[in-house]
């Protein structure tokens, strides 16, 4: 009888601790992939320098921010296209550390190309603040009205999204 009365209590709080996951967010998803291999995939694109995705989280008072995002130094002369940009949103969504309430993008280039006339090439809106030359904020729900929902499937390597210099000039 008394394995009876502990049993009921706890089967109904292992349930209410499921339920509570599942509520906050915290249970599994599907998709995605974390910032080391993101990292891996960006870093292994011909034409790319240095880089990184990461996922971060934030606490502003009392409210905890999540943020991901990628940034890339290309090689010289080697010229990102709006196809990149694109790539390089995709690659950001994908990570599934902490949805994020904010994804950035950032690429460095030389000689310089705008990043702001990537991310319109490649249909983004950025906005007019917190968006400059090198890049920056792209809002999470046109990120997932264009690829779903968080966390996005790992895209495929943009191995023929960046212009690279002729070999032979």
């Amino acid at each position: 009888m008394l394995s009876t009365r502990v049993g009921i209590p706890l089967r109904v709080s292992v349930v209410l601790a499921a339920a509570a996951l599942a509520l906050t967010g915290c249970g599994v998803t599907s998709g995605g992939q974390n910032a080391d291999t993101a990292t891996a995939q960006v870093l292994s694109v011909d034409g790319v320098e240095s880089g990184g995705v990461y996922a971060d989280s934030v606490w502003a008072g009392l409210v905890q921010k999540h943020s991901a995002g990628v940034s890339v130094t290309l090689d010289p002369d080697v010229e990102p296209t709006p196809e990149f940009f694109d790539s390089l949103v995709a690659l950001a969504w994908s990570v599934d550390d902490h949805e994020p309430g904010e994804l950035t993008v950032f690429i460095r280039t030389d000689p310089s190309v705008d990043a702001r006339v990537l991310a319109e090439g490649a249909g983004w809106s950025p906005p007019r603040y917190g968006f400059d030359e090198v890049g920056g904020i792209i809002f999470v729900d046109e990120v997932e009205e264009r690829f779903g929902p968080w966390p996005g499937e790992p895209p495929a390597a943009p191995t023929d999204a960046l212009i690279l210099p002729d070999a032979d000039g």
